[in-house]
């Protein structure tokens, strides 16, 4: 696993990049803590399955948000662009195939990915533990998804 003081200040340093609309506490534990759930800080790749990288983001959903989200913010894309250091094509015609490298290798698009997926809900960040949980199975591992809110609090009660 990943030390979780420098992996937090890895977060904090993209996040406090993206701006202030992304960035605050409740992103920061929000952010790390999602990560630490979908992979514990050890996968890229999700055993069975499309997901990639530490915050087990799918390609599809990597798409929807370029696509439906950053399409709409240019200013906001090259910022990501920059952030990421990756060239403005991947963003203006964005490839499953380019996206799922991208998002096994490359770390700050990797938690930006994660962040614009929670800033697009319609609730505001929680701040407990037990909203976090709430949050992310609403609004991150879906009800689709195997995991539970217990499960969030349990994992990282225990590793983080």
């Amino acid at each position: 696993m990943i030390d979780p003081t420098q992996m937090r200040e890895v977060i904090d340093h993209v996040l406090t990049e993206l701006g202030d609309k992304y960035s605050s506490p409740e992103a920061l534990d929000l952010v790390y803590n999602t990560g630490l759930v979908e992979s514990k800080y050890v996968y890229l790749k999700q055993i069975k399955g499309p997901a990639r990288g530490h915050w087990q983001c799918e390609p599809a959903t990597c798409l929807d948000i370029i696509n439906n989200y950053l399409k709409y913010r240019e200013s906001l894309m090259k910022k990501v662009a920059e952030i990421c250091e990756l060239d403005w094509s991947h963003f203006l015609s964005p490839s499953e195939e380019k996206w799922k490298l991208i998002l096994t290798t490359n770390l700050a698009a990797q938690i930006i990915m994660c962040r614009l997926h929670y800033r697009r809900c319609p609730k505001p960040l929680p701040r407990t533990l037990a909203d976090q949980a709430i949050y992310w199975k609403s609004y991150y591992n879906t009800y689709k998804g195997k995991g539970t809110p217990e499960h969030f609090a349990e994992i990282v009660t225990k590793y983080g």
